[in-house]
C-alpha cells in the first residue's frame, strides 16, 4: 500500500509537470510573435490605434513620424491581416496624419541603439491617419512589393506630402514621400518594372476630410491624363532614383481629386449609414456611421476613361442611406468631379426616415487647399 502511494504521488507530480509544460508551451506558442528576441510586442491590440495588413513575409516593427525609442509603436507579425496597433497615450493624443514607418525586426534588433541610421532607408514608410475623436475603421495596407533588393531613392523638395503607387493613380501603395523629405529610399523588389503614380494627399481639419489629387499632364499625347514617372530595374540590386520636384515643374496646378464629395446631415433621431450598393462606406478618416446632429463627408471615385483620363461627371443610382433596418435609395443623378455634394436626413426614428435632394455641388479649390 505504501509503495502505491509513492507511485501514485511521483504519478501526480509527473502530470502536474507535464500539465505545466503544455501550459508553457501554448504560452510560448501564443507569445512567439518575435517579442522574445527583440522585447517589442507583436500583440493584436482590440483597441488600437490604427490597423495594418501586412502581406509581406517580414516581422515589421511599427514607428510614428521619426525612428528612435520614442515612436516606437509595436509589431506587425508576417502576413498579418486586421492586425492591431497599440494605441500608445503618449503616442496618439490628437486626431492627424502621419508617416507609418516600417523595419524589419532584424533591422530593429542589429540598430537598436542608432535607429536614425536607418531614417532615409527603412523597409517601409506609408501614409497612416489616426483618428482621436472616433474608432478608426480604416485599414493600411503593406504592399508585398516593398522591401525588396532593388533602390529607387526618392527626394521630395516640395511643400507637398506625396504618396507612391503602382501601375495606376488608384493602384497599389508602394511609400509615402513627406514634405521636404531627401534620399528616401523605396525598396523594390528586383529585376521588374514600375510605373509609378505620385498622389498628393492632405488631411483639413476644418473639413475632417482627407484629400488626395492626382497631377496630369498638360501638354503632350498625354494631355489630362494622370502623371506617372517609369522605371526599369533590370538587376536584383538595380538602383534609380526621382526628384518629385519635376511634378510640380510639369503639372502647372493641374490638378484632379477623381472623385466627388457627398457630405451627409443627418438631421433624424437615429444614426444612420450610407452605402453604394450594399457596400458601407467609410469615410477618410476612419468613420462609418452618422450619429444624429452630425455630418459626414465621403468620397466616392470616378472611373477612369479608356485612355485614363476622368470624366467631367458620372451617373450614381446605387446610392444609399438608412439603417440596420432600412436603406432609402438616393434617386439617380448626375455627380461632378471634384464637386462637393450635400444631402440632409431627417425623420423622428428608422421608420419615418426621409432623405432630402442632393444639392447641385459646390467645385472645391483643390489648389488651394493644397497651396498652388
Amino acid at each position: 500500500m505504501k509503495n502505491r502511494k509513492i507511485f501514485g504521488a511521483m504519478l501526480g507530480k509527473a502530470a502536474l509537470a507535464a500539465v505545466l509544460a503544455l501550459v508553457f508551451f501554448a504560452c510560448n506558442l501564443e507569445g512567439d510573435n518575435g517579442d522574445n528576441s527583440s522585447g517589442v510586442s507583436f500583440e493584436n491590440f482590440s483597441a488600437p490605434s490604427i490597423w495594418v495588413d501586412n502581406k509581406t513575409g517580414e516581422k515589421l516593427v511599427a514607428f510614428k513620424g521619426s525612428l528612435n525609442p520614442n515612436t516606437l509603436i509595436s509589431g506587425i507579425p508576417a502576413y498579418a491581416t486586421n492586425h492591431g496597433l497599440k494605441k500608445d497615450p503618449a503616442l496618439f493624443t490628437a486626431t492627424g496624419d502621419f508617416a507609418l514607418i516600417l523595419i524589419t525586426e532584424k533591422q530593429y534588433t542589429d540598430n537598436k541603439s542608432n535607429l536614425s541610421a536607418l531614417e532615409n532607408a527603412p523597409f517601409a514608410r506609408i501614409y497612416a491617419f489616426y483618428n482621436h475623436e472616433a474608432t478608426n475603421n480604416n485599414h493600411f495596407q503593406i504592399s508585398s512589393k516593398v522591401g525588396g533588393s532593388g533602390r529607387i531613392t526618392l527626394n521630395n523638395p516640395t511643400s507637398w506630402n506625396i504618396e507612391i503607387r503602382k501601375d495606376g493613380p488608384t493602384g497599389e501603395i508602394l511609400g509615402y514621400v513627406a514634405s521636404q523629405m531627401t534620399n528616401t529610399v523605396l525598396y523594390v523588389n528586383a529585376p521588374d518594372d514600375y510605373s509609378l503614380y505620385p498622389i498628393f494627399k492632405k488631411y483639413v481639419p476644418a473639413e475632417k476630410e482627407i484629400y488626395e489629387v492626382v497631377p496630369k499632364y498638360t501638354s503632350g499625347d498625354l494631355v489630362g491624363k494622370p502623371y506617372a514617372k517609369d522605371f526599369a530595374i533590370t538587376t536584383a540590386n538595380g538602383t534609380a532614383a526621382w526628384n518629385l520636384n519635376e511634378v510640380s515643374n510639369n503639372i502647372t496646378f493641374n490638378l484632379s481629386s477623381g472623385s466627388f464629395y457627398l457630405r451627409i446631415t443627418n438631421n433624424s433621431n437615429t444614426a444612420v449609414r450610407f452605402t453604394v450598393g450594399d457596400e458601407e462606406q467609410v469615410t477618410s478618416t476612419g468613420i462609418k456611421g452618422i450619429p444624429p446632429s452630425t455630418s459626414n463627408t465621403y468620397s466616392i471615385k470616378f472611373p477612369r476613361n479608356p485612355d485614363g483620363t476622368y470624366p467631367e461627371s458620372i451617373t450614381r443610382e446605387n446610392l444609399k442611406i438608412g439603417t440596420g433596418q432600412i436603406m432609402k435609395t438616393i434617386p439617380s443623378r448626375e455627380y461632378k468631379v471634384d464637386h462637393l455634394h450635400e444631402i440632409t436626413v431627417t425623420g423622428a426614428d428608422a421608420s419615418n426616415l426621409a432623405i432630402g435632394s442632393v444639392s447641385g455641388g459646390t467645385l472645391l479649390n483643390i489648389g488651394e487647399m493644397f497651396g498652388f
